[in-house]
């Protein structure tokens, strides 16, 4: 019995040692949905251009934009936004605001963009676009 008792002593620290020290095998992740506005794939573009197809779109399947901002910003002109929308599709205060910012080197930031990924919830990068009148 004392046999069997001194080996379990001398095998239990080895046995722990092992599971502190355990390889882990962490999945590596998907990377995030690329999403853009319409049919804009550039940085520069036109207000025109935005407002020709006004939503963000992702090319990942089964993921659908469930929400984001958009802010505005030109030289001399105070910073404007955000302003928040909820689904994919630019709200019409957002298309309104980019109609009459008819400034020189207009930048368009497009923030907060959550989406749905099969039933859970999703970020993707923030962007930019520019625009000149």
């Amino acid at each position: 019995m004392s046999k069997h008792l001194f080996l379990l002593l001398a095998v239990l620290p080895v046995l722990a040692y092992g599971q502190k020290h355990k390889k882990s095998t962490k999945v590596s992740e998907a990377p995030p949905p690329r999403v853009w506005v319409g049919n804009v794939k550039t940085y520069n573009t036109t207000r025109e251009q935005i407002l020709e197809n006004p939503k963000l779109l992702t090319d990942s399947a089964g993921c659908r934009v469930s929400g984001f901002t958009i802010s505005l910003q030109a030289p001399g002109q105070p910073f404007y936004g955000p302003l928040w929308a909820v689904g994919d599709d630019f709200t019409q205060t957002q298309k309104d605001v980019i109609k009459q910012w008819d400034h020189p080197n207009v930048t368009v930031f497009i923030q907060d963009i959550h989406l749905n990924c099969h039933e859970k919830d999703a970020t993707s990068p923030p962007f930019q676009l520019h625009y000149d009148h």
